[in-house]
């Protein structure tokens, strides 16, 4: 019944779509849209469906849903005229199939149970990608947010300097210690500062990682630095039992850096008249 279904929607592709162009336009879904655009995108998706019908397979489909949620998403259009026009096409069709067939109750009922599954794994299916899209976007977003919230500055030769702000949990622990990692390769550092003025709260996750990101540090030929512990913080860690022996602390960053300069043997010298 699907190769009868895709030789009638064929056969009548220019009344069908242009019945279903003109709902949409009526219904708004086509708002901004120039009529080459319009013509476009819904002939494609028009083809794609045909074919689903003549092959049995939704490689258009699902190749269409692709190529059209990624420029849909990327330029935040409204995902309800996608999925809108998807359900309009699927009324026209039905509706069309009634008509063809309404004195034939045995056809009607045979094409119907051939048509709706395919035609509701196609709206499926578009639907997924645009929600596959969206959840893309959204974690490339909350990379860049998490890349621009984990600054590694090169201060002077061989010397690094994290700054952190803010909660630091799991996920963001680990991010904190592959951008630090990749850094001190690209720059051949040999001293991390890690500040911590920013950090509210240090927990033992926190003092872990820490501990974690030295280690690290140190296989890469690069000792660390950890500036900023407030005195609060200071007694949860204590409070904690974690083994911070191996860590250099300062008080603030400006003593870090000071610290830094003397293990790599420079000589800081203050400008006098």
């Amino acid at each position: 019944m699907k190769k009868e279904l895709s030789i009638l929607f064929e056969s009548h592709a220019d009344r069908l779509k242009e019945e279903w162009i003109t709902e949409m336009r009526e219904s708004g879904l086509l708002a901004k849209m120039s009529d080459t655009e319009t013509e476009k995108r819904y002939t494609a998706l028009y083809n794609a469906v045909v074919s689903t019908f003549s092959t049995g397979k939704f490689d258009d489909v699902e190749r269409y849903a692709k190529e059209i949620t990624e420029g849909v998403v990327l330029r935040d259009t409204s995902v309800e005229r996608i999925i809108g026009g998807i359900l309009k096409l699927r009324d026209i069709y039905e509706r069309f199939i009634f008509s063809e067939y309404r004195d034939d109750e045995e056809m009607l009922y045979q094409l119907l149970a051939s048509y709706e599954p395919v035609a509701n794994n196609i709206l499926t299916i578009v639907t997924m990608a645009f929600v596959e899209a969206r959840e893309q976007v959204i974690r490339e977003q909350q990379k860049a947010m998490m890349s621009l919230s984990t600054p590694v500055l090169q201060i002077r030769d061989e010397i690094l300097v994290l700054p952190l702000i803010g909660t630091i949990d799991s996920e963001r622990a680990e991010q904190i210690l592959e951008e630090l990692l990749k850094r001190i390769v690209e720059l051949t550092a040999s001293v991390v500062i890690i500040d911590l003025t920013g950090v509210p709260v240090i927990d033992s996750l926190v003092a872990n990682h820490m501990i974690k990101t030295v280690q690290a540090a140190k296989m890469l030929g690069a000792d660390t630095i950890i500036t900023g512990i407030s005195p609060v913080n200071a007694q949860t860690l204590a409070g904690l039992g974690v083994d911070l022996s191996m860590l250099i602390t300062k008080n603030n960053l400006r003593a870090g850096l000071w610290h830094a300069e003397k293990m790599l043997g420079f000589k800081v010298i203050r400008e006098t008249e």
